[in-house]
């Protein structure tokens, strides 16, 4: 967080109506140094309303109740990856396991060719009547290709569980899947939420990893939505609607704090747990994860000054980046650095996966404010990183959970702009109300502020733009940025600017931003999506940089149709990567718009279309063929492009899977949608 030095006069803190103004410091917590520093609460007698009892929440799966319950006595094993180490030739990761207090610690075995070492270390003794674990995983990585599977088995004293996951050997091209946003905002009606279901696409995931196991499934923010605290805690219902000044100087008091943390605690189990397609992946797919605001509150980091700043506030942030690290991690805020997070304030990560893939995977809520996103020294820290583990490797994917690329809608900021700064009084107005957020401010305020491309952020982002562009040059590695959030799926591009610009292969400014969104939430309107079109959607942004979104999805998905909208589709969806090994197959896809640069030879010509195999009328697997097949008649002008570079031994497949908007009889189908990245020569 940055420094802010206030003046307090009461004419800068208060308008002419006497209520404290939005952007002004907050009385009671002026200059906070970190995310979560909050004022001692004052001494008081009165008690804070109990948590109402658990009910099953109106929504098609019975694992979610409102407020979420607590879990029952065991929960896991909860499989992360943190980092292979070609040196020491290992796998590294860890598993999260709760076991009630009055058991004794759980018997773990570990079954495979290759050599398992673990140990175990205790996260918390005691958190709400369970004892968290941590077991660190060391797996022998062998040579060669191909995959060895690990088999897991747990005595936990009364039951015993078993399953397995897989890891890739040193030479084996990593697969992997990639989603954001897993489940349903405030204002999802609960009708449309049932009508789409929690499970629908992770269904289809999980089906894909049945086919062709994954070895490492990414997570990129919104694994929870905590919106429903606001309702379900008495005390923050009532916060929630206290006059404009009280809300904001209110005391987060020590006994909310133990509700607050429950709640996450209980929300996270619930998911983790109770919902069979979540568990299913964190206890088969080694996972690793990002969190954003939902994990929070809706829009947590990108609210003024004298909201942000407000002890209610601080406290639901410090509450929730405790289980956050707990669930998401496997750590706590004391043992993060020693288990490889890093960060000024916030925890980021690297791992590297295998001998030519990396992920980076950054932390943009725990420093953010109305002015940074991340703070310099982690920009520093993030940059020093990639500067000293990157030997070797052709690819690095940059997991931001906000695209780094995307539209600007700046006419739309300057208004929400204004809005924010209306006298509370104004605030009250009927018409005006029914804008608002819960917080009082207008709806799309936070949403368009946590945009990287949000007029106050990017300068920040194009400075980042410049080192990155620098490491791709000196390291000559490839830059694929991965991002959700947006609840529409898209693809963006940098590339050098001009006619003159080198070959994509060998051009360091080539980046490609994956926008993959949402897994669960519901997507945004066709009329959403026109609009969106109609927003400009090239830039330079900086010195001989071209920045674009591009038409990536030439057919619509639910029937092969041309698409006159090409930029943004409005399904739910999520994404396969695979590192690529000389590719022969017909199932490559080549995109006629350019999105595509790395073509096969002239020898293999290949049929360019943007939509490759589909699941099956269950929704299941990959094996069916696209719903368009090219004819070259009359009515089909895509034309087959080919080119004498051969595809590079480690390029990056990445594989979008949209959900159909049609439901048909037996299920929704799935369409994938390719794009084939070249590394960087």
């Amino acid at each position: 967080m940055a420094n802010r030095n206030w003046n307090n006069d009461e004419n800068d803190i208060k308008d002419k109506y006497g209520d404290l103004k939005a952007n002004a410091p907050n009385p009671v917590n002026i200059n906070p140094q970190v995310m979560g520093d909050y004022p001692q609460p004052k001494a008081t007698t009165s008690k804070i309303p109990e948590l109402p009892p658990s009910v099953v929440a109106d929504t098609e799966s019975p694992a979610i109740n409102r407020p979420p319950k607590s879990p029952g006595p065991a929960l896991g094993p909860y499989f992360q990856f943190i980092s292979t180490d070609i040196n020491k030739m290992l796998w590294m990761g860890s598993a999260l396991i709760f076991r009630h207090v009055s058991f004794n610690q759980p018997n773990i075995e570990f079954i495979c060719d290759t050599k398992v070492d673990y140990n175990w270390e205790i996260l918390y003794e005691n958190i709400f009547d369970l004892c968290a674990y941590r077991v660190n995983i060391f797996i022998k990585l062998r040579s060669g290709e191909g995959d060895d599977k690990i088999i897991w088995k747990i005595d936990w004293g009364d039951k015993k569980t078993d399953g397995s996951f897989l890891i890739a050997r040193l030479d084996q091209k990593w697969r992997g899947g990639f989603f954001s946003c897993n489940g349903f905002d405030a204002y999802v009606p609960k009708q449309v939420a049932s009508n789409l279901t929690y499970s629908n696409v992770w269904n289809h995931l999980l089906s894909i990893h049945d086919e062709t196991p994954l070895h490492l499934l990414l997570w990129g923010g919104d694994q929870n939505y905590i919106d429903f605290i606001f309702d379900d805690v008495p005390f923050l219902r009532a916060w929630i609607n206290m006059e404009w000044n009280e809300r904001w100087t209110t005391d987060f008091r020590d006994d909310l704090k133990q509700q607050v943390e429950q709640y996450y605690f209980n929300t996270y189990a619930e998911n983790w747990d109770c919902r069979p397609e979540v568990r299913k992946a964190l206890t088969s797919i080694p996972n690793l994860m990002m969190w954003d605001d939902h994990d929070i509150f809706d829009g947590a980091g990108s609210y003024p000054p004298l909201l942000h700043d407000s002890p209610v506030m601080m406290g639901l942030f410090l509450s929730a980046q405790k289980m956050r690290l707990l669930f998401q991690h496997h750590t706590t805020s004391e043992k993060a650095r020693e288990h490889q997070m890093f960060g000024y304030q916030g925890y980021n990560f690297f791992a590297r996966c295998g001998r030519y893939l990396a992920i980076i995977g950054t932390d943009g809520r725990t420093e953010r404010d109305t002015e940074t996103v991340q703070h310099e020294k982690t920009w520093d820290m993030i940059f020093d990183k990639l500067e000293n583990n990157l030997d070797d490797v052709e690819h690095l994917i940059i997991l931001f959970p906000v695209p780094f690329s995307f539209i600007r809608v700046h006419i739309a900021e300057s208004i929400q702009e204004r809005l924010k700064n209306f006298p509370n009084k104004w605030r009250k107005l009927p018409l005006i109300k029914k804008t608002n957020s819960i917080f009082g401010l207008p709806e799309l305020y936070d949403d368009l502020l946590d945009e990287w491309t949000h007029r106050d952020h990017i300068e920040e982002r194009n400075r980042a733009l410049l080192r990155f562009q620098k490491i791709s040059q000196e390291k000559k590695i490839r830059i694929t940025y991965f991002s959700g959030d947006v609840h529409c799926c898209g693809v963006g591009r940098f590339q050098t600017r001009g006619s003159y610009r080198p070959l994509p292969i060998n051009d360091a400014k080539l980046m490609y931003q994956i926008i993959s969104s949402a897994i669960v939430n519901m997507p945004p309107s066709e009329m959403a999506i026109r609009i969106a079109h109609h927003f400009k959607t090239k830039w330079n942004p900086i010195d001989n940089t071209e920045e674009e979104m591009i038409d990536f999805f030439e057919r619509k998905t639910e029937n092969g149709r041309k698409l006159f909208y090409k930029k943004f589709r409005p399904n739910r969806n999520w994404c396969y990567f695979e590192q690529c090994s000389n590719i022969i197959s017909s199932n490559v896809t080549v995109v006629h718009t350019s999105c595509l640069h790395c073509f096969p030879s002239r020898d293999n010509p290949i049929i360019p279309t943007t939509l490759g195999p589909t699941s099956n009328q269950e929704g299941k697997g990959s094996q069916q063929p696209p719903i368009h097949s090219h004819s070259h008649q009359k009515l089909c002008h895509e034309q087959i492009q080919t080119d004498q570079r051969q595809i590079g031994s480690n390029d990056l497949r990445i594989r979008f899977w949209l959900e159909s908007a049609d439901k048909h009889q037996d299920g929704r189908q799935f369409v994938s949608y390719d794009l084939l990245i070249p590394n960087l020569k």
